[in-house]
Formats: C-alpha cells, sequence, structure tokens
C-alpha cells in the first residue's frame, strides 16, 4: 500500500467514534460487555482532549480507519506517553500504517507545545504489551526498529529520544496500598475507572463473573472511581479487585485457579 492511499488525521470529537471502534474484535461488536468498556473509553477519550487538546491520530484507507497511535501528555516529567498503536486487520499489516502513525506523531511531537511551556517534549516513552495476533508483528520490535531505546532501570519500558543526548530515567513508583474498609467485608468490590483499553473492563467483568461461579450469591460492589472519587480515595487505590476487604494480587489472565483460590482463601478469612 503506497503511503498516499492512505491518510492520518488526529482524533477529535467527531471521529472518537472510529478510534473506539478500531479496539473492537468483529465477535465482540454484539457484546454487551465490552461495548460497556467501549463506552467508558469515549468517556477517556473525551476527558484527555478537554483537558489537552489531543489524544490519538487515525490512519484512514478512504473513509475506513485502519489503524491509530495513542498517547497522553506527562508534564511533570515533560514525555509523551503512547499507550498504544493498533492495526488490527491483517490485511492492513506490513503496510506501513504503524510507521506513518508514529512518524507523524514523533514529527509533531518536535514542535513546542503548551503542555511542556511552550516547548517541544523530552522523549516518547512506551511499555509495549505482549499479545500481538499470529503473525503480527511484535509492537516491542516495531518501536525498536523505529529507533525507541530500552530503559536501563525497566526493561518493560522503551524511550525515543526527542531532545540530543537525553536519557530517560523513570521515577520511582510510590506502592500504593489499599485501606481496609469495614464495609468492603464480606462482599467483592471492583475499583475501576474509565480507560484508554476497553478490555480493562472487559477483563474486570470477566473476573468477576468467575468469582460468581465460584460464590453463588456473593455479593459486588462496583466503584467508578471518576463518579465515586471520595469512595476511592477512602481506599488509597484507583482500580483493582477486592474481597473480603482483602485487595487481590493475582489476575485471571495469568491463571484461574491461583486467581480464585486467592478469592477463596480471602473469603474464608474472618
Amino acid at each position: 500500500m503506497p503511503p498516499e492511499e492512505f491518510r492520518v488525521v488526529e482524533v477529535s470529537e467527531e471521529n472518537i467514534g472510529d478510534l473506539c471502534l478500531l479496539c473492537v474484535p468483529p465477535e465482540r461488536l454484539d457484546d454487551p460487555v465490552f461495548m460497556m468498556g467501549v463506552e467508558l473509553k469515549k468517556t477517556w477519550v473525551k476527558d484527555v482532549l478537554n483537558r489537552w487538546g489531543a489524544v490519538a491520530r487515525i490512519a484512514y484507507l478512504g473513509e475506513t480507519p485502519v489503524g491509530f497511535i495513542q498517547y497522553v501528555p506527562v508534564t511533570d516529567e515533560k514525555i509523551v506517553h503512547i499507550t498504544c498503536i493498533f492495526v488490527p486487520r491483517k490485511e492492513h499489516w506490513r503496510k506501513g500504517i504503524g510507521r506513518r502513525l508514529l512518524t507523524s506523531l514523533v514529527e509533531d511531537m518536535r514542535r513546542p507545545k503548551e503542555w511542556f511551556g511552550g516547548e517541544p517534549p523530552l522523549a516518547l516513552v512506551t511499555k509495549p504489551f505482549p499479545g500481538e495476533k499470529p503473525e503480527q508483528y511484535p509492537a516491542r520490535n516495531f518501536f525498536k526498529d523505529m529507533g525507541f531505546k530500552q530503559v536501563e532501570s525497566n526493561p518493560s519500558l522503551l524511550y525515543f529520544p526527542l531532545k540530543h543526548g537525553f536519557t530517560y530515567i523513570p521515577p520511582e513508583q510510590r506502592e500504593s496500598n489499599y485501606i481496609p474498609q469495614e464495609d468492603d467485608k464480606g462482599k467483592v468490590v471492583i475499583l475501576y475507572n474509565p480507560s484508554f483499553c476497553p478490555f480493562s473492563y472487559f477483563f474486570l467483568k470477566k473476573s468477576v463473573q468467575e468469582i460468581e461461579k465460584a460464590m453463588p450469591g456473593i455479593s459486588v460492589r462496583w466503584i467508578n472511581g471518576w463518579e465515586e472519587p471520595v469512595e476511592i480515595e477512602r481506599r488509597g487505590i484507583s482500580d483493582g479487585i477486592v474481597v473480603n476487604a482483602k485487595l487481590i494480587r493475582s489476575f485471571l489472565l495469568a491463571g484461574r485457579e491461583v486467581f480464585l483460590k486467592e478469592v477463596l482463601d480471602a473469603l474464608r478469612e474472618a
């Protein structure tokens, strides 16, 4: 596909739907749980747009969206974090779409930005996640091919310096600890927020479904941090699964048996 056959457009209020639908696998279009995750993503996108005026770029083939790159400024570090780059359909792979999207972003981020006091950001930073489809080029390899460097102190991070000689050193992350609440005892509490990825809500819902299968009739409370910020603040963490006032550390995706064992152990504790 020659470059002139597709175009790159910044996301605005008018094409938020195109951005979000690119995240939806065809088999999930009629899945109400997944589509709820899409609605939460729309909320997140609108918020980022309102705050920063930019959130993503979409590649179009004619009028059809075929890929996107999504990002958010991190003002205290003076960087731009790339949250995702994605070209979902196999027929569009290895056509230069991802390269064009990233190149477009790099060119724009070399210009002064109000977010950073009228200066360009120091770097683009990303945390590529595994999970590519068969025959799909891994995101990590793609970013490295495009000149991204390994962050020495954190092997999961890559960065592209926009200032000559700049080396990205991530700030130390303070671990947030769950603050047990009396009203969380004897029940499941799901803490969540609108997210840049609809799979976040989808996997939370799947986790709850597994818990309900193992413990029929268990009470479940969902707390949306944007709607109930005081409840999130009380608990000291912004997202997670809490069972009987204990934070669950394992993940369903990493292993169903391990996840359910931790859940059941938490419920058995007095």
